[in-house]
C-alpha cells in the first residue's frame, strides 16, 4: 500500500527526500497544483511518470529546482535572460525556458523548463535531494488535473510511492512560462505572474 503522510509533518521532507533518492515516484501539493514528481536524474522516475499520465515517448515536463544556483548548474547558458533577473523574481510562479545543459539527463531534452516554487516544503526536499525533480500535474493525457488527494488516491495511489496530503487542496495557479532562448524573451503560456510585454494573466 502506497504510504500517505501529512504535509505538516515533522519528517516530511526527509521521507520525499529519502523515497525520490531511491528513484520514487511521488504525488506532492506544490504552490500551483499537486504534482508528480521525480528526481531529474532518475530515468525509470521519469518513465513511471509517463506511464502514470499515458503520455507519448519523449514528453517533457517542467522541474522544480530549490535555488537559482541549482538551475545554473543545469542549463547551458540564461540565454536572453540573466541570473540576476530570475534572482530578483523567484520563487515565483514563473517558469523559465533555457538550453538544457550537460549535467541534465538525455530524456529531459534540448531545451529545460525551470520554476522555484514558492513553497518551503519543495524547497527544502529539494535542496536536501541536491538536485531538481520533476514537477507535472496528477492527471491521465487529455483529462483535467486532480486536485483533491482522496480522488489522487483512487486513481493515482497504487501507482506511486508516497502521497503527501495537504489540509486543503493546492489553489490552482498556472505559472506563466516564458521562454528565454531566442534573442528576447516569449510568453509561451500567460498564467498568474505578469512578465512584462506578455499581457494579463489568463481567466
Amino acid at each position: 500500500m502506497t504510504r500517505r503522510i501529512p504535509s505538516d509533518h515533522r519528517n516530511v521532507t526527509a521521507v520525499l527526500s529519502d523515497t525520490l533518492s531511491r528513484d520514487g515516484v511521488v504525488i506532492v501539493p506544490t504552490d500551483t497544483i499537486y504534482g508528480l514528481s521525480a528526481r531529474l536524474s532518475s530515468e525509470s522516475g521519469y518513465r513511471r511518470i509517463l506511464d502514470i499520465k499515458h503520455c507519448e515517448p519523449g514528453r517533457r515536463f517542467l522541474y522544480l529546482a530549490g535555488s537559482v544556483e541549482m538551475v545554473d548548474a543545469y542549463i547551458a547558458s540564461w540565454g536572453c535572460a540573466s541570473k540576476q533577473l530570475l534572482a530578483s523574481i523567484w520563487p515565483a510562479p514563473l517558469t523559465a525556458i533555457f538550453y538544457a545543459g550537460t549535467k541534465c539527463a538525455d530524456w529531459v531534452g534540448d531545451s529545460v523548463a525551470f520554476r522555484i516554487p514558492e513553497s518551503e516544503l519543495l524547497v527544502q526536499t529539494i535542496n536536501d535531494l541536491g538536485e531538481p525533480i520533476v514537477s507535472t500535474s496528477v492527471n491521465r493525457a487529455g483529462e483535467p488535473p486532480v486536485n483533491d488527494v482522496e480522488s489522487i488516491e483512487t486513481s493515482f495511489g497504487e501507482l506511486v510511492d508516497l502521497v503527501v496530503a495537504a489540509d486543503a487542496p493546492p489553489e490552482e495557479r498556472p505559472s506563466t512560462i516564458v521562454d528565454f532562448t531566442g534573442e528576447k524573451p516569449v510568453v509561451v503560456r500567460r498564467g498568474v505572474y505578469l512578465w512584462p510585454g506578455g499581457g494579463n494573466p489568463s481567466n
